[in-house]
């Protein structure tokens, strides 16, 4: 098995493709029309934040698709999807800070998430410019040798995915339960009943992307368990902008002052 074998990304169906297209076309208009009525909104722009970022999964995945049978990674699928998963990561992180109130550990260390942005952006733009060019005529890229991509996964790799995949996400989780215990202790009920319905997004979405999928793909590729989940995993998916939108025009979180936390 050659190294591009090996560094493939994974196909996408039919249904990955449809359910991340209309994932995102969520997340926008959500976000497009939450911008429209309060532009200088923190947690507006956050969440929009959070919508940006997640146009290069999404549409990595419709474009794997696309591609069918040819599935090899270029310099700027590779690039978008990296950057985009880890600013998705901090902006997700950053929303649970500000909604539905600021939450205490934002007002003390703004600068700390403003340098990860940057630490992000900084570390993309380097691996672009040592991204080795296209080979002639082929359109790939050649890879490094496998020591060397082996000693970027355990100095860079792996650290960052610990960092911005489990650490991050659960510190996100954390701020947003508190949140709704906050809500709930002090009988704030559109804070409540928005960030009962995020966590249950949240957790249920990553459940079953951590834990649930990835066992049925190797436990029963070819039975309907794995497109049952990733039905469940599109609902869980919805849930976020769809308890935003809630929350904006239904019961009018952003009423409350971002400011006047109850903790």
């Amino acid at each position: 098995m050659d190294q591009h074998t090996l560094l493939a990304p994974p196909s996408a169906t039919a249904f990955d493709a449809v359910c991340s297209i209309a994932s995102a076309a969520a997340y926008f208009a959500v976000a497009l029309a939450a911008l429209i009525r309060a532009p200088r909104d923190a947690r507006v722009r956050v969440f929009a934040l959070t919508a940006a970022a997640g146009a290069g999964p999404y549409g990595i995945t419709a474009l794997l698709w696309e591609q069918g049978g040819r599935r090899t990674w270029s310099t700027p699928m590779a690039l978008t999807l990296a950057l985009s998963l880890m600013i998705g990561s901090l902006a997700l992180f950053h929303f649970t800070q500000v909604f539905p109130w600021r939450r205490p550990w934002i007002r003390r260390h703004t600068v700390w998430l403003r340098a990860a942005y940057a630490g992000v952006a900084a570390l993309t733009l380097g691996a672009a410019l040592l991204m080795p060019a296209p080979a002639g005529g082929t359109g790939e890229t050649p890879l490094p040798p496998v020591e060397i991509l082996l000693l970027l996964a355990l100095v860079v790799v792996i650290p960052l995915v610990f960092l911005l995949g489990v650490v991050v996400p659960f510190a996100g989780l954390l701020s947003l339960y508190r949140s709704w215990q906050a809500a709930r202790e002090t009988r704030i009920e559109p804070a409540r009943v928005t960030t009962f319905w995020m966590l249950m997004s949240q957790m249920g979405g990553g459940v079953l992307a951590i834990l649930v999928i990835p066992l049925l793909r190797l436990a029963a590729p070819d039975g309907p368990w794995v497109t049952i989940a990733a039905a469940l995993l599109f609902a869980c998916g919805l849930l976020m902008p769809l308890a935003f939108a809630a929350g904006i025009w239904k019961y009018r979180v952003l009423d409350l002052d971002i400011d006047a936390s109850p903790q």
